[in-house]
């Protein structure tokens, strides 16, 4: 006698059911860890760019300017959270014409941005900055020494992540 099998037994769909499940679940658990860590990875990148941008901006403008020209910086070796200085507009034969006041600091929005003043007018260098120093020595006054920190706090999944990043540089200004 010929028996006859058509479909499948309540057992057996439960086990099919469960393999599935911790497969998928495995599959899930991989998926969100790779999300967490492009987000944590894109949050990086983003915070050194803004402190790269900033630090970038600074540097090229205080190359342009004259130990004379500096201000609130002095050359004692302390730390200061701000500097004014002037950068030449013009020279011909009759002089040098220097611009107005420019002055960087940390200052804005929760005093997180990195603002650039010159003239009664305000422009946003860099967001999410925690800490600014500039600082000359005594031994070396031709040289500012510039210390940027930029720091962001990410919550990928239910983990709170920080990404914080300090770049250091120095400037030799002109004579």
């Amino acid at each position: 006698m010929k028996k006859n099998n058509r479909g499948f037994t309540l057992l057996e769909i439960i086990i099919v059911v469960f393999l599935f499940s911790i497969i998928s679940a495995a599959i899930f658990s991989v998926l969100a860890t790779g999300r967490n860590s492009l987000s944590a990875g894109e949050s990086q990148i983003g915070v050194q760019q803004a402190c790269r941008n900033g630090l970038d901006a600074m540097i090229k403008e205080l190359r342009q300017a004259s130990v004379s020209t500096i201000q609130g910086v002095p050359a004692d070796g302390a730390n200061y959270s701000s500097i004014t200085f002037q950068i030449p507009t013009t020279i011909d034969a009759t002089g040098i014409t220097w611009s107005s006041n420019i002055q960087y600091a940390l200052s804005g929005l929760n005093s997180a941005q990195l603002l650039k003043t010159q003239s009664g007018s305000q422009k946003v260098l860099a967001n999410n900055i925690s800490a600014l120093s500039f600082n000359r020595s005594a031994v070396n006054p031709n040289v500012v020494n510039i210390s940027i920190t930029a720091q962001k706090n990410t919550f990928p999944g239910f983990t709170a992540r920080q990404s914080t990043i300090t770049l250091v540089s120095q400037v030799k200004l002109r004579n």
